[in-house]
């Protein structure tokens, strides 16, 4: 039975694009443009005017990024003018702005876009649409480590679509790091990467870490067989700490993004929930996909 969806009526791969008014969302924009044209999906803009409901010190996941501290929230509806010293009205204003603006650079590269704005949370509000959005796009930043991982699993544990976590400037994705844990997370982040588009002409740098040559050995095996070996590149290193090597391994051969499982044993749990988070995320320099 065909699925028919419900944002444009009509049945059509989308790119979900969370943008917001920050230093990220030039590079949200950017990315979310390249990977609907490299899909060849239609691609929405979404800015979310969240409603806060936290105290001062929360710091939250907004659309395009990590909105710190109470100043910082985004104000909620127009029932409330302003809050945490932003106009509702006047962000729904700009906003609408930003995104004519955005939409105008999708048409300018050959891609179809349109625009939502709406209020409330932003979970519950990208939640609507993940059955019909081939991936999210969306950007990441912040200075608490703990918070920015627990927003970052809600998200893609609630979600179950694959999310591009975008942390720079945009350049073309002509090679990836795919971080292999055997989990079946990971043999699905590889099963993505074989089937999707957005990654065909990329160099895969399938990477396990384990204290055991043999295990190694194994998990590679099995990579082998689920991605195949045209264009890719299979490396075990032993170590004790996942998260530093993949780094380690993702600066030494200047690679373009980073894809892992959700939760995986190893990289995904420190790269988000541990305690180092923070730093992993700046040093990695490229964007995440992460699939769950």
């Amino acid at each position: 039975m065909i699925k028919i969806l419900s944002l444009k009526g009509r049945k059509m791969k989308k790119v979900i694009t969370c943008v917001d008014q920050n230093a990220l969302a030039p590079a949200v924009r950017d990315y979310g443009i390249y990977v609907a044209k490299t899909l060849g999906a239609e691609l929405v803009f979404i800015h979310v005017v969240e409603i806060p409901e936290l105290g001062e010190n929360f710091y939250g996941l907004a659309a395009g990024g990590i909105v710190l501290g109470e100043n910082d929230i985004l104000a909620n509806s127009y029932g409330s003018p302003t809050l945490g010293g932003v106009d509702a009205e006047k962000d729904h204003e700009e906003a609408e702005a930003m995104l004519d603006e955005y939409i105008c650079a999708a048409t300018a590269a050959g891609v179809k876009a349109s625009k939502i704005i709406k209020d409330g949370d932003f979970i519950d509000v990208i939640a609507e649409y993940k059955d019909e959005a081939e991936i999210f796009v969306l950007g990441i930043k912040g200075s608490n480590n703990e918070d920015v991982g627990f927003n970052a699993s809600v998200l893609i544990k609630e979600l179950h679509v694959p999310s591009l976590l975008v942390n720079k400037e945009f350049s073309p994705i002509n090679s990836v790091l795919i971080a292999f844990d055997g989990t079946d997370a990971a043999k699905r982040t590889l099963e993505f990467i074989k089937s999707s588009k957005l990654l065909a002409s990329a160099h895969k740098h399938v990477l396990h870490i384990n204290a055991g040559a043999a295990e190694g050995e194994r998990m590679l095996n099995l990579a082998r067989e689920i991605l195949g070996t045209q264009n890719a590149t299979f490396k075990c290193i032993q170590a004790e700490v996942p998260a530093d090597e993949i780094i380690k391994y993702r600066r030494a051969n200047n690679l373009d993004l980073i894809a892992t499982g959700a939760f995986t044993k190893g990289f995904f749990k420190k790269l988000f929930l541990g305690s180092v988070s923070e730093d992993i995320l700046h040093n990695a320099l490229v964007p995440v996909l992460v699939l769950s």
